[in-house]
């Protein structure tokens, strides 16, 4: 009886890496794909520890600084949605400092989002 050739054994299949800027390549409607990332976030970042999530949290400032200069509304509701949750999560002064050491620049677009929540 014939026994099927195991197809893994004479290829070698690289793993594939994302590039750094992931966010674009994945979907082609970038913006559909912020807004859902922006509103599952919140809900992952609950379910986990403060001390498990804040190594993260640099990784989507710059998607968020794009959200929040968006001309979409939806795009731009789901942005200053998540950095509410960010806020209450970690702290107001801590999204302050993490924000000021990554972006400065979008220290005025999230003093225009909501004043109240970061405390300036």
């Amino acid at each position: 009886m014939k026994q099927t050739p195991d197809p893994t054994v004479h290829y070698r299949y690289s793993r594939q890496t994302l590039p750094p800027c992931w966010l674009p390549v994945l979907c082609v409607d970038t913006t559909a794909s912020l807004v859902t990332i922006f509103k599952c976030l919140p809900m992952i970042f609950r379910r986990l520890s403060k001390n498990k999530v804040k190594p993260y949290i640099n990784d989507f400032f710059d998607a968020l600084y794009y959200g929040l200069k968006s001309d979409m509304g939806l795009l731009k509701a789901a942005s200053v949605e998540y950095l509410q949750s960010l806020s209450l999560l970690l702290g107001p002064n801590i999204l302050k400092g993490r924000i000021e050491m990554t972006n400065y620049d979008m220290m005025l677009y999230v003093q225009d989002a909501f004043p109240e929540t970061v405390g300036m």
